[in-house]
């Protein structure tokens, strides 16, 4: 099968850097390190790296695919991402189940966590009972609501997209305008009628800014205006506007203030995106170059499946031996045992599972983005 390579290293560095963010975002902090505070409450914006990453390969890739072959193969798209997403997550699933119902017994709070988690809808069950389900649920699967919500982003986005690539690029930023918009009405409702935290988060139709703003990337509807834009202007401009993100209520606030973090997120995540593609940012570059960010992001996706199991076991370790009252130190030592945990554990888990699954993906694969 002829292929086209279209690797961009820095992607998989960018992966990498979102799992750390959602990492120190579910480990524990220290609030004597304000810093260190503001990065572990705002943490939840390395998904939406995560989703403007995704959307600018999806947008990318496909038109190569459009272009090359006159039409996206959907069939392999989708075979493609069931081999990519389902043998890790279902065999982690699997043992997550197994152990809380060993744990707890069988119970309805299991049943029902379970069946939006087989269904690829658990996103909506969070919106409905929160992260825990109720009374907790399957133990270690909370922050997996985002497999849900990318499994319904890639059931739609081929068809989307094959019609975007027909259109002009001044009517795909209509529509793309008006899906924002859309977008933030329902979130405006939510809003107005005081729908509870988590539902703006996890529900798709009130938070894909960071999606749009990466298919506006990955078709390069905006390339003329950036490119005459120094690179650190974009990446600083990005960083500012995560930063000011921080400045506003956090999302688990309903707030009418937060009718702008999901605008600024897409914003910031977007241009650190170009930035970082288009280089010369200097030792940022060399950076997002370096091969050892590069295999972390390459495992990136265990990394985020695992890092619950990998924060147990720190945890467990780490107050066998030190006080959580020990100011910093306790806090310091849980979030670096846990990544070096969970990057062994993501390692074992690439070499011997996902791999098998990879190179059977790479049969359906009309346009490589990344060597096995």
């Amino acid at each position: 099968m002829d292929k086209t390579n279209n690797y961009y290293p820095e992607l998989d560095s960018l992966r990498f850097l979102a799992f750390l963010l959602v990492l120190i975002h579910h480990s524990i902090f220290s609030e004597s390190i304000p810093f260190w505070e503001r990065l572990h409450n705002y943490g939840w914006m390395g998904v939406d790296l995560f989703l403007c990453l995704s959307a600018y390969l999806f947008a990318k890739l496909l038109f190569i695919e459009y272009e090359k072959k006159g039409s996206v193969n959907v069939r392999y798209f989708y075979l493609r991402r069931i081999l990519r997403v389902w043998p890790l997550y279902f065999f982690y699933l699997g043992i997550a189940l197994a152990y809380s119902i060993y744990i707890k017994g069988w119970r309805t709070d299991i049943l029902i966590r379970s069946l939006g988690m087989f269904t690829f809808t658990d996103n909506l069950f969070t919106m409905a009972y929160g992260y825990n389900g109720i009374e907790n649920g399957i133990i270690g699967v909370p922050h997996l609501w985002t497999i849900s919500y990318e499994e319904q982003f890639y059931l739609i986005i081929p068809w989307v997209l094959q019609i975007l690539y027909r259109l002009k690029k001044t009517d795909i930023m209509r529509i793309l305008g008006i899906a924002m918009l859309f977008g933030m009405f329902i979130r405006a409702l939510f809003i107005y009628y005081k729908v509870e935290h988590p539902a703006i988060w996890v529900f798709p139709f009130t938070h894909y800014e960071s999606i749009l703003g990466g298919i506006i990337m990955g078709l390069g509807l905006f390339d003329r205006y950036l490119n005459k834009i120094p690179s650190w202007v974009s990446f600083i401009t990005g960083l500012t506007a995560l930063w000011l993100v921080t400045y506003l209520p956090n999302i688990d606030v309903t707030q009418w203030k937060i009718m702008l973090t999901y605008p600024l997120i897409g914003i910031g995540v977007s241009l650190i995106l170009f930035a970082a593609l288009r280089g010369n940012l200097g030792p940022v570059s060399s950076l997002l170059r370096n091969m050892g960010f590069r295999y972390l992001g390459k495992i990136s996706y265990g990394l985020y499946v695992y890092q619950g199991l990998g924060i147990y076991i720190s945890s467990k370790i780490i107050s066998a031996f030190v006080s959580s009252d020990r100011g910093i130190i306790y806090p310091a030592l849980l979030i670096t045992s846990s990544l070096i945990i969970t990057i062994v554990i993501a390692s074992i888990s690439y070499q011997f599972l996902e791999k098998t699954f990879l190179r059977i993906k790479d049969r359906f694969t009309l346009i490589n983005s990344r060597p096995i």
